[in-house]
């Protein structure tokens, strides 16, 4: 057994592959025994509370456990209550459908804004 210690909730310290330090807010995905940007809106680990560069450890929110909400980095418009959708560069859209749905905004928000936003793990908003 490898110990008896859980956790309560899914935060975790991780190596970036690239600088995170200024990422706050980004979804991240596992690249080997580090994180880095997500490219996509499937394969996401969670999404960066507090970014390190390499050489530090940066705190990650797990996509399917942290509770509570989080801050996301919006790289459009959204509207209070919308689902949200991973992008290329690993900020958080405007999503349409309730397929691939990565969150849900808690807030209205504009382009590179931190809105608060609760996690999913590709469920809809209902």
């Amino acid at each position: 057994m490898a110990g008896a210690l859980t956790r309560d909730n899914a935060i975790f310290a991780m190596t970036g592959a690239t600088d995170l330090s200024d990422k706050e807010g980004f979804a991240v995905k596992i690249v080997g025994a580090t994180v880095a940007l997500a490219t996509a809106d499937t394969g996401i680990f969670g999404v960066v509370l507090d970014g390190e560069a390499t050489t530090g450890k940066s705190t990650i929110a797990s996509m399917a456990g942290a509770s509570g909400t989080v801050k996301v980095k919006l790289g459009d418009t959204v509207a209070l209550g919308g689902n949200l959708k991973v992008h290329t560069d690993g900020k958080f859209r405007a999503h349409t459908t309730t397929l691939n749905v990565s969150a849900v905004a808690m807030e209205a928000g504009v382009v590179d804004d931190l809105i608060e936003a609760a996690l999913t793990t590709g469920f809809t908003n209902v």
